[in-house]
């Protein structure tokens, strides 16, 4: 978790603009379906809902999620293959829906008790909160509709992506940590150099 790391204006402020800019990610990239051949199609989705929390911490990363369910609620075409309404919180697919603040919250407060952000604590951290999400999800799909599938072949489906997901993830973290470790540590040498 890096909130400790950004200094740019009040605390209010820098809440606000990296909530909106989660929100920004979300509308954008939230809508994306990625076919491969002979597998089913990832949406990052589950990795962006979950990636915010684990950047910024709990309540940046939940309240995210949230503005973004509100904003594909209200007509916008922000879900999974440009989808939108309030109809998608009523199916079966609503389940996933509901799991996102859940799993934004979870590994968000998880990751501000990790002292030190590393590949190894983000990837079980975005692996959670995709497991999260994904269990959340099928409880509430496999309740609408029967399903013949077993929860093992399921999820064993589901894991590749997973896993791709939580790899990539993993390096936006280590990423953004080394950037702003770094410019926190290029700041303090311009300020050595100053006096």
């Amino acid at each position: 978790m890096f909130r400790r790391e950004v200094h740019i204006a009040a605390d209010w402020l820098e809440a606000l603009v990296l909530t909106g800019l989660g929100v920004l990610l979300l509308g954008l990239l939230a809508p994306q379906v990625w076919t491969f051949q002979g597998s089913i199609p990832i949406t990052p989705q589950s990795l962006l809902v979950v990636l915010w929390g684990v950047l910024w911490g709990w309540q940046i990363g939940t309240t995210s999620v949230v503005a973004y369910l509100v904003l594909g609620g209200l007509g916008a075409p922000v879900f999974a293959d440009g989808a939108s309404g309030w109809i998608h919180f009523q199916g079966s697919t609503a389940g996933f829906l509901f799991a996102f603040p859940i799993a934004a919250l979870v590994t968000g407060w998880l990751a501000e008790q990790v002292t030190k952000m590393r590949y190894g604590a983000s990837a079980l951290l975005l692996l959670m909160g995709q497991g999260i999400v994904v269990a959340l999800g099928l409880i509430w799909q496999r309740a609408i509709i029967p399903v013949e599938s077993a929860w093992t072949e399921t999820v064993l489906n589901l894991l590749p992506a997973i896993m791709v997901k939580t790899a990539l993830g993993s390096l936006v973290v280590v990423f953004v940590g080394r950037m702003l470790t770094g410019h926190r540590r290029h700041g303090g040498d311009r300020e050595r150099h100053v006096h």
